[in-house]
């Protein structure tokens, strides 16, 4: 199976929001978030798509425009039928090599402490939790308490770059 990767651009929105009504356990967003990102954070957002130009994966992250040397991750999405083949490896590679030209030293992203999958998919690949403020262990996961609003506690990665 071959893919090719590219950014976004505009009109994939609608593409990319219907594979991420596959991705549980992530939660969707409204439309005109992904609208966003794909107008707005193209050249850290991309896509992989197959031969045909289906779209199989995306990733849709941002430079911090308060602390440019700061990255974020905001949705990292693989269709469930084609897991495994490192599509999101590349994809976050491919957002750690463009973050890390413009000048990030550190990205960041968050998960809930109930996805295992992205839990072990993203310290493999070597980021690391944050432990800084009220931390909780949930299933021996550290979380930070309340990180999304009251309830909503949230597993927080980050990775230096060099």
């Amino acid at each position: 199976m071959n893919f090719n990767m590219r950014n976004t651009e505009e009109e994939d929105f609608v593409e990319i929001a219907d594979l991420a009504e596959n991705c549980e356990p992530m939660e969707t967003e409204r439309n005109s978030i992904y609208h966003i990102f794909t107008k707005f954070f193209k050249s850290t957002s991309f896509v992989v798509e197959l031969e045909s130009g289906e779209i199989t994966g995306f990733l849709l992250g941002f430079i911090s425009p308060e602390n440019p040397e700061e990255a974020y991750i905001h949705l990292l999405c693989v269709d469930p039928k084609i897991r495994r083949k490192n599509i999101g490896k590349m994809l976050v590679e491919k957002f750690i090599e463009v973050a890390a030209l413009k000048g990030c030293k550190k990205v960041y992203l968050i998960t809930k402490p109930i996805n295992w999958n992205s839990i072990s998919f993203y310290r493999k690949l070597g980021f690391m939790e944050c432990k800084i403020g009220d931390i909780i262990n949930i299933m021996g996961v550290p979380a930070i308490r309340n990180y999304d609003g009251m309830g909503e506690h949230m597993v927080v990665f980050y990775m230096e770059l060099e």
